[in-house]
């Protein structure tokens, strides 16, 4: 699937026109100019107030992956890492550890690479290990975001600077991202 998208007509032009997600994402100035109630104002108060930078996931990537191939698959996998936390304000979950477990089973939902569903899967165990008896219902959470992830279309696949324009529920509504109400509960 993602040699397809690479080499698709879509894909070249997103290699064309947003080769490195980090400096636009970065760009908070920039991005505070667009509409009020758009994913880049959402995007700009999420990465302020948690104090992350796009920037500074890459270098966390490049000190678990100090090996680079400057390929169209590392392309790929750097745009995914790069809309992470964009997958955060699209769905409506927190940094918190259930809403990390969440985004990840999204992200399964979206590309299903099995090392997200497990992760994901792993970390609601140790949720549920550490809230016995609190009657929390993390695997519904965790399902939940699962088939969320599979209704809407895959984020890194977009192209960012448009998305980032737009109103924040009218993407959630158009892309069929549903309301995290198992997380939420």
């Amino acid at each position: 699937e993602v040699e397809g998208f690479v080499n698709s007509e879509k894909g070249k032009a997103l290699m064309a026109s947003e080769p490195d997600l980090p400096p636009l994402l970065d760009n908070h100035a920039r991005l505070r100019t667009m509409p009020t109630g758009s994913v880049a104002h959402a995007y700009c108060d999420f990465m302020e107030r948690e104090g992350l930078t796009a920037a500074g996931l890459v270098e966390e990537y490049e000190r678990s992956m100090p090996n680079h191939y400057a390929d169209l698959m590392e392309w790929y996998i750097s745009r995914n890492r790069d809309t992470h936390d964009m997958l955060h304000i699209l769905t409506g979950y927190g940094r918190d550890s259930l809403g990390e477990a969440c985004v990840l089973a999204f992200t399964y939902g979206q590309n299903p690479a099995p090392g997200h569903l497990f992760i994901a899967y792993l970390a609601g165990w140790e949720i549920m290990k550490q809230s016995r008896g609190s009657g929390a219902k993390i695997f519904a959470a965790i399902n939940q975001a699962r088939r969320h992830g599979r209704g809407a279309p895959r984020v890194a696949e977009q192209p960012i600077e448009d998305l980032l324009v737009r109103d924040l529920e009218d993407v959630r509504r158009d892309w069929h991202i549903g309301a995290p109400t198992a997380y939420t509960a």
